[in-house]
This record gives C-alpha cells, sequence and structure tokens, in this order.
C-alpha cells in the first residue's frame, strides 16, 4: 500500500513538472533577446530580473532619441506610505550619477541626458488588480489629457515607478519574475510617447539600477528599431 501511494505521489509529481513546463513554453517570446511580446502583440524590450546582458548591441536602422528626459510618476497608493515615500528621492533623476555605466553609453552614442523634470504621484489604489502594460497605457493617455504631466516632447521619457503590491504584468510575463523593469511606446493624440515601467524592488539599489537601464534602452531603442 505504502508502495502505491509513493508512486501516486511521484506521478502526480511528474505531472505538475510536465504542466509547469508547458505553462511556461506556451508565454511566446520574440526571437531577439530581452524583447517580449506586449499586450496588444506588439514588442517591448526587458530588463531580466537577473540583469543578463544580450550581447553587444547592433544597429537596426531605427530612430535614436537625440536627449532623454526623465519624468517621474509614481503611480499607487503605497507611495503614500511615509518609509516607501523615502525610496523616491534616490529614483528622481536616475542618470545622475557620474560614474553610471548606462549614461557613459549614451554619451557614445551622442545621447545627452537632460536634468529629470519634476514628478508625480498618482496614489490611485491599484492592489487588487493587475497592472498589464494596457493599463499603463490608458493611465499615460488619462494624465496627459488632464494635464497632470506635460506634454511630451522629442526626447521625454516617463518613467512609471509602481508602488508595493502591484502585480505588473507584460504580455505573459510577470514582474519581478521575469523582467525587473520594461520600456515601450505609444501613439497617444500627445503624439508618440515613450515610457519606462519598473515594478517595486525591496532593494533599493536593485530597483534603481533596473531604473536606469531601462531608461538608457528607451533612448537607444525607443521604436524598438535602434540599438539592441
Amino acid at each position: 500500500m505504502k508502495k502505491f501511494a509513493l508512486g501516486i505521489l511521484l506521478l502526480c509529481g511528474t505531472v505538475t513538472c510536465v504542466l509547469a513546463a508547458q505553462q511556461q513554453a506556451s508565454v511566446d517570446r520574440p526571437a531577439e533577446p530581452n524583447l517580449a511580446f506586449d499586450d496588444d502583440g506588439g514588442k517591448a524590450q526587458i530588463v531580466p530580473v537577473d540583469f543578463s546582458l544580450a550581447g553587444p548591441k547592433t544597429f537596426h536602422g531605427g530612430p535614436v532619441l537625440a536627449s532623454a528626459q526623465q519624468v517621474s510618476i509614481f503611480l499607487g497608493a503605497g507611495w503614500g506610505d511615509t518609509q516607501v515615500r523615502g525610496r523616491e528621492a534616490s529614483l528622481l533623476d536616475v542618470t545622475a550619477s557620474a560614474g553610471n555605466a548606462q549614461v557613459t553609453e549614451l554619451k557614445q552614442h551622442s545621447i545627452k541626458t537632460l536634468r529629470a523634470a519634476p514628478k508625480l504621484e498618482d496614489f490611485t489604489d491599484l492592489s487588487q488588480s493587475k497592472v498589464n502594460d494596457l493599463t499603463i497605457q490608458q493611465k499615460l493617455s488619462d494624465l496627459l489629457k488632464s494635464k497632470a504631466i506635460p506634454a511630451p516632447t522629442a526626447g521625454t521619457v516617463f518613467v512609471i515607478f509602481l508602488a508595493p503590491r502591484i502585480q505588473s504584468t507584460l504580455g505573459g510575463l510577470q514582474g519581478g519574475i521575469d523582467y525587473a523593469a520594461y520600456h515601450n511606446f505609444v501613439n497617444l493624440e500627445a503624439g508618440e510617447i515613450h515610457y519606462v515601467v519598473v515594478p517595486f524592488h525591496e532593494n533599493a539599489d536593485t530597483h534603481s539600477a533596473a531604473a536606469t537601464r531601462a531608461f538608457a534602452e528607451t533612448a537607444l531603442n525607443p521604436n524598438g528599431q535602434g540599438w539592441f
């Protein structure tokens, strides 16, 4: 009887592993490393959670930004917490550090980094629902229409910092598991909008590093045909 029960457990474990593998394989991914399909079938560039690089960047013939300016949006009720809010200061201008490797890379491509614009705090409670890329695009559209954020220039990069306990998703991927940050673009009434999404990370250095890399990759590859 014990052998029979053990056999059932082993069989169940095997089935579970197979189902998990099938579920992971079902997440469709583009052929290019560190790219993912977003929620309407386009491609977005991710920062992997292990910060692995895809190899030397190559140019794909598309535009790059001549300059890049960060506009921070702190999104979610969790940013209202005093301790969490203290994290904002280190995120307001991710390219401010003189020894920043991403800034050096941007300089190599003659991309200027401008002083960050004033931040926006939006304490909407989003903790009870998954926040996908379409949610982010709708939020940007609403903020632009209400003039809560400035109309974008050619170099504007909106960096959206999600509060703790917000479940970020991108297509079939999950924030904090499949990516540390990502960047994408969308065409709205205000024009072509470039944006970065950064799920909250408990480690402040990792949090800032993910945002910095995604910001730099936005400037280098704003439309998916630049340097990557």
